[in-house]
């Protein structure tokens, strides 16, 4: 009895495993290439899929989520005005966002009605976007304006701001988003 061909048909069979993979690594990683992210305020970026909070930075997600697939924004650099621990309990006066917090990133907006201020609000929000920090998830509440696609062009930014925030940063980021389901 032959019960294996090492000539036939499991060549066959690991070929077509083998172009499985591939399909799923690439359909993985086009999955994973990062979204543009709208900067614009008076343009933020639709989906039908998320509905972006004001005080968020929009970014392009696909029209179909996978449910608890992480999707991330391509990196960009903000000013960073402020940040400080968060403290749900006392900071979210209005359910899933600080109205102080809230009110600060509306008077700045006000500044720049062409470059998107936001905040990361730290509330507890399962629908909220995440943001990450020079590579690190952020945990902290934070105001921030976007910057740009270059560190230069942050850096500008960062001329205008610094009378009023002495303390503002330059960062990169990403911003990202996730459906979860259980």
């Amino acid at each position: 009895m032959n019960r294996m061909n090492p000539g036939g048909s499991s060549f066959g069979i690991c070929a077509g495993f083998a172009l499985c993979l591939m399909t799923l690594f690439a359909y993985d990683a086009a999955a994973q290439a990062p979204l543009k992210v709208c900067a614009d305020p008076s343009a933020p970026c639709k989906s039908p899929n998320k509905e972006f909070a004001p005080y968020e930075l929009s970014f392009q997600l696909p029209k179909r989520l996978r449910p608890n697939i992480g999707y991330k924004s391509a990196p960009f650099w903000a000013v960073l005005l402020k940040s400080k621990s968060a403290d749900p309990d006392t900071d979210c006066d209005e359910g899933e966002y600080s109205s102080k917090l809230e009110n600060e990133r509306k008077r700045v907006q006000s500044m720049f009605p062409d470059r998107k201020v936001f905040a990361d609000q730290q509330c507890p929000d399962m629908g909220a976007v995440s943001y990450t920090i020079s590579g690190k998830n952020n945990v902290n509440t934070f105001l921030a304006v976007y910057g740009g696609a270059t560190r230069a062009e942050a850096e500008t930014l960062l001329l205008k701001l610094k009378n009023k925030y002495p303390a503002a940063l330059v960062k990169s980021m990403q911003v990202s988003f996730e459906q979860a389901e259980q």
